[in-house]
């Protein structure tokens, strides 16, 4: 490892020890001069421990922390605009309610890393809560046809995972990839829309509160977060997962720096196996159009690239080119295995068009699999999906 990486690593990890999660402390102006006491000789793996916990530091706070941030703020953007719906029906603001849907679900999609802290099944279940697919349509027609009108927020919250989350409103608003004329609405599934929407609101502030810290968000944050007693309860009743940011940048729970620091490169690993296995595979060997996510918009194949810049995010850090460090796992391993590094990269770039190209000819996800078509995109998109997980659990294997 050259020494001006390492250099910055403990310099950034000094500061971050010294000031806290997000503080720092001012000079006071004093002109005393104190000559510094060299540094001990670090203990046999002390170095990396450094290097690690600051590419967690860095990863918490310019990847994880600003993304569910956003999903945060854009889940209370589509709320607003689905009030305004159901206030003033017009073709206008359904398109506004649709357009602030799709901003959500990109939000959302853009998470699915980092499912290995409070949002996965094993811990809160966020995830599961507001994406499970297919619907039970069966069961969503029986509440618009018995109490729909009625319908709380509070008690959408406590529905099965298949009649609410992003899904259900996605049915709500959407048929064939288009925006729904807003006369074709009832009263009952405006009502429902809202209900729902409430739900994947605080789903989505849980997320970033289970994160942060209730103590770190805003003040608006901290009210939506309080607004349903059974979401804050549900937090509160799993300790630890509260405010995890903290928990895996100090690894408390973990038997080492390397063991948090695999979090990242596992996160990346399962979503890149099951878009490649469940969300790409499944539904097409099997032809069954109702097992493709998110089919009612047609945004299919936006999501599941979503899902591969996610790990996009995770590994180099950030959440777009335009805010990328110099800490990451990806600069890790660039100097430890540079072969490695630069085979991931390329593999990440060639899987996001390998999805792309499934949509040859214009066609959405729904129709390849509703005609069968496009056999060969679909297998090689596939290919690349679970090439990029191998690469993935390579990065944890040699972590271990």
């Amino acid at each position: 490892m050259r020494k001006s990486f390492m250099y910055l690593l403990f310099a950034l990890a000094a500061i971050v020890m010294a000031g806290g999660f997000s503080s720092c402390e001012k000079d006071d102006g004093g002109d005393t001069t104190v000559t510094p006491t060299p540094d001990p000789e670090p203990e046999p793996g002390e170095d990396n421990d450094l290097l690690f916990e600051s590419i967690l530091k860095e990863y918490v706070e310019s990847t994880v922390v600003p993304t569910y941030r956003s999903l945060a703020e854009a889940a209370l953007e589509m709320r607003a605009a689905n009030e305004a719906l159901k206030d003033s029906p017009s073709d206008e603001t359904m398109q506004a309610a649709s357009e602030a849907w799709m901003k959500a679900r990109v939000a959302w999609e853009i998470s699915e890393a980092f499912l290995f802290g409070p949002v996965g099944e094993q811990a809160l279940d966020i995830d599961g809560h507001i994406d499970s697919w297919p619907l039970e349509r069966d069961q969503i027609d029986a509440v618009l046809a018995d109490g729909a009108l009625g319908l709380t927020g509070a008690e959408a919250w406590q529905m099965d995972a298949e009649v609410i989350g992003f899904h259900v409103t996605e049915y709500l608003l959407y048929r064939q990839g288009k925006s729904r004329p807003v006369a074709d609405l009832s009263e009952a599934e405006l009502n429902y829309l809202t209900a729902a929407t409430d739900a994947l609101v605080w789903d989505c502030v849980l997320a970033y509160v289970a994160w942060v810290g209730e103590e770190n968000v805003s003040a608006e944050m901290k009210v939506v977060f309080r607004e349903n007693p059974d979401v804050a309860a549900h937090l509160e009743n799993n300790p630890a997962y509260m405010n995890f940011a903290r928990r895996l940048t100090t690894k408390e729970g973990y038997p080492s720096w390397a063991s948090a620091l695999s979090e990242i490169a596992v996160g990346a690993s399962e979503i890149a196996g099951e878009v490649g296995a469940t969300k790409i595979e499944a539904p097409y060997s099997e032809g069954k159009t109702e097992d493709v996510e998110s089919w009612y918009s047609w945004h299919s194949l936006d999501d599941y690239q979503n899902n591969i810049r996610s790990i996009r995010n995770a590994y180099l850090g950030g959440m777009d080119d335009n805010s990328r460090r110099e800490i990451s796992l990806s600069a890790y391993l660039a100097e430890s295995n540079s072969a490695l590094d630069a085979e991931i990269k390329a593999k990440m770039e060639d899987t996001l068009s390998k999805i792309a190209a499934i949509g040859a000819g214009g066609l959405s996800f729904y129709e390849v699999v509703r005609d069968g078509v496009n056999a060969s995109e679909v297998e090689a998109a596939v290919e690349a999906c679970l090439a990029l997980q191998t690469l993935f659990d390579s990065i944890v294997a040699n972590l271990e």
